[in-house]
């Protein structure tokens, strides 16, 4: 894909360079699917930076859900998510599901690619404000003689900065160091492997056999909606590749029943009271598990019901045990902020389901517009990154995360080793002739700063190595050598070494 020259990259840049520890938190969420996602772009022969859209898309945060229900990785709206088959049901959402919406991601992303005349920034432009507003606007500057590419057109302010965002995390993926940020390093090798499940199984249970705590279950199985996953679904489950064998060992002698619950299937008309009364629980508890409404007494024949695997209801449990955790739901604060961190793609749904799809109607639907950012204070980056669908008082508001927040939390292991080794595929673009995306390295010493003559700024808030860096005509890498530093954020009002070098202004 070639490099975007404008102004707005910088911005963009400049930005996520102010915030190293949420592009640090962003990038260890990346390590458990970004190779999957690379190696089905390499498989598709499409540019493996489109691995990093997720990052734009929703700080890769699978469970990420915004105000306008868009969902996953990806951030599909409902009607897109149906036409790519992905399932939305009581059971599941297959939007959140790591590796079905990869697959659609892919399938659509292929499709505007060729919709706009093989571009990918205008591919990109479609997948954020719909393709047929794209298709418009170039064919509005055609009729005018002016040029079609993404920099030439008129487009909401979210689209125009859409592309410059992904340009912004590509350059601080590719050299880190210039920015002053440390990225977790990820092996170049599968992180979970599929598993199929032909049996109902509890999720706390499925996460005992795997030797993993349920949260990070849920977090490789998002899809899931409910704590039961009932057999007759055959529903593939995803664990980390190194827990495979102990799963499957613990699962073959596992004694006594592997889930609590089990579906039953409504006959028509069937009443909800006399279900009730057949599993032996009352029709309030029915309901709450169920999702029915207090005035429902006819059960839903086309949706399985969760009941007791036994009469009566476990012991201890109660509604809120059987649904699943909350999802991480994007502030209206933060939306109004920084709408493309968790937004809703104004996806068609007219798209056709197959790359090879003939063109959708000019009627293909543009997004409403975002609020402003400039009433907000706080970083815009802090409600996803720090949101916790094990905490409900982080998901209420936009949380006052310091823009240079330390990161000495972070864990000291996203970019590739500087060594490759898969030999098969060539990770270079073939016509810009950059460096690869997974190639950047962590483990450069910090280069011996020459005898030069020195002066002192005093840190204000808002300053970061970079920005300085840039102002005093200096590295991030001199910086650091200079005053002995680490990866910890400046703190205002400390005195920090400027080798002397001519400032900016």
């Amino acid at each position: 894909m070639p490099n975007l020259q404008d102004d707005r990259v910088e911005y963009w840049t400049n930005y996520y360079a102010a915030r190293p520890a949420s592009v640090q938190i962003m990038a260890q969420r990346s390590s458990k699917y970004i190779h999957y996602i690379t190696q089905e772009l390499e498989r598709r022969n499409m540019p493996t930076e489109l691995a990093l859209l997720p990052f734009v898309e929703s700080a890769y945060n699978a469970k990420a859900v915004s105000s306008a229900k868009a969902a996953g990785l990806w951030q599909f709206i409902p009607s897109t998510g149906t036409h790519y088959n992905l399932t939305q049901d009581w059971w599941k959402d297959q939007r959140r599901d790591p590796v079905q919406s990869t697959h659609a991601a892919l399938n659509y992303l292929s499709y505007l690619h060729g919709f706009q005349d093989n571009d990918w920034h205008l591919a990109l432009a479609s997948y954020n404000w719909g393709e047929g507003s794209v298709k418009r606007a170039r064919d509005r500057n055609a009729n005018s003689g002016l040029g079609t590419d993404y920099l030439s057109l008129r487009m909401p302010k979210e689209t125009r900065d859409y592309v410059p965002k992904l340009q912004a995390i590509e350059n601080i993926i590719r050299n880190p160091d210039r920015y002053g940020i440390k990225l977790p390093h990820v092996p170049d090798q599968p992180y979970f492997e599929k598993i199929n499940n032909t049996r109902d199984i509890d999720i706390d249970i499925a996460a005992r056999l795997a030797e993993i705590s349920v949260e990070e279950f849920r977090e490789l199985n998002p899809s899931f909606q409910r704590s039961v996953l009932l057999g007759e679904h055959s529903p593939q489950i995803l664990l980390p590749k190194h827990k495979v064998t102990a799963y499957k060992r613990n699962l073959k002698s596992h004694k006594g029943a592997l889930s609590a619950w089990e579906g039953y299937t409504p006959a028509p008309g069937e009443s909800l009271a006399g279900i009730a009364d057949k599993y032996g629980i009352s029709l309030a508890k029915l309901k709450s598990l169920n999702g029915y409404g207090a005035k429902q007494s006819v059960a839903l024949s086309s949706r399985t019901l969760m009941v007791p695997r036994n009469s009566g209801a476990p012991a201890g449990i109660t509604p809120d045990d059987i649904m699943a955790p909350a999802i991480n739901t994007a502030s209206p604060a933060m939306l109004a902020s920084n709408a493309n961190v968790i937004r809703a793609s104004a996806m068609s749904p007219t798209v056709p389901a197959q790359v090879t799809a003939p063109a959708p109607s000019p009627a293909a639907n543009s997004r409403p517009a975002m609020a402003s950012a400039s009433a907000v204070t706080v970083d815009p980056l802090a409600d996803i990154i720090y949101s916790s669908g094990n905490n409900p008082a982080l998901t209420a508001g936009v949380r006052a995360v310091p823009v240079a927040a330390s990161s000495a939390a972070i864990p000291s292991a996203v970019s590739r080793p500087a060594v490759y080794k898969r030999p098969a595929v060539a990770v270079v673009a073939k016509t810009t002739g950059k460096p690869a995306v997974r190639t950047a390295s962590l483990n450069k010493p910090a280069p011996k700063v020459a005898k030069k003559k020195v002066s002192v700024h005093k840190v204000v808030k808002g300053d970061t190595l970079y920005s300085l860096a840039k102002r005093y005509n200096t590295s991030v890498q001199d910086l650091k050598a200079l005053n002995n530093m680490g990866s910890a954020a400046l703190k205002p009002g400390a005195s920090l070494r400027i080798p002397g070098a001519g400032s900016r202004g």
